[in-house]
C-alpha cells in the first residue's frame, strides 16, 4: 500500500494512527505497529496510551526478531553437524535444518521468556 498523507486535525491524524497502530500491534505486525505509534509520539507525546503500546510493540519486534535470529541459526547448526556426519542424502539435510528450527525457536522462546522475566 503506497504511503498518503493524512488530512484532518493532528487529534484526528492521532486517533487514526492509534487505531492503526492497535490494529498493526494485533496482527502481529510490529513494525507497522512500531512506525504507526512513533509517529504519534513524535507530535503529541502524551496521546492516551501510545508511549506505552510503542513499548510494547518495539519489546514484541525485538522478540520476534530473536525468534527468527534463533531458528535459522539452529537449522544452520544442524545442517553444519549433518555436514560433519558425511551425510550425502539431501533429504538426511533437510530432516537435520528442521530439527534445527524446531530446537532454536524453542531456545528463543526459552530466552525471550528468562528476559521477560527479569524485566519484571
Amino acid at each position: 500500500m503506497p504511503k498518503q498523507m493524512l488530512s484532518g486535525t493532528l487529534d484526528e491524524q492521532c486517533a487514526f494512527l492509534y487505531d492503526l497502530g492497535r490494529e498493526k500491534l494485533e496482527q502481529g505486525n510490529y513494525t507497522g505497529a512500531v512506525h504507526a505509534f512513533r509517529e504519534i509520539v513524535k507530535y503529541a507525546p502524551d496521546y492516551l496510551d501510545t508511549a506505552n503500546l510503542l513499548a510494547t510493540a518495539q519489546r514484541r519486534k525485538s522478540e520476534q526478531r530473536s525468534l527468527i535470529v534463533s531458528a535459522f541459526t539452529g537449522a544452520i547448526v544442524m545442517v553444519g553437524v549433518g555436514g560433519l556426519l558425511h551425510f550425502q542424502n539431501d533429504l538426511y539435510l533437510l530432516v537435520f535444518a528442521f530439527v534445527g528450527l524446531v530446537f532454536g525457536y524453542a531456545a528463543g522462546n526459552l530466552w525471550n521468556s528468562r528476559r521477560r522475566k527479569q524485566s519484571m
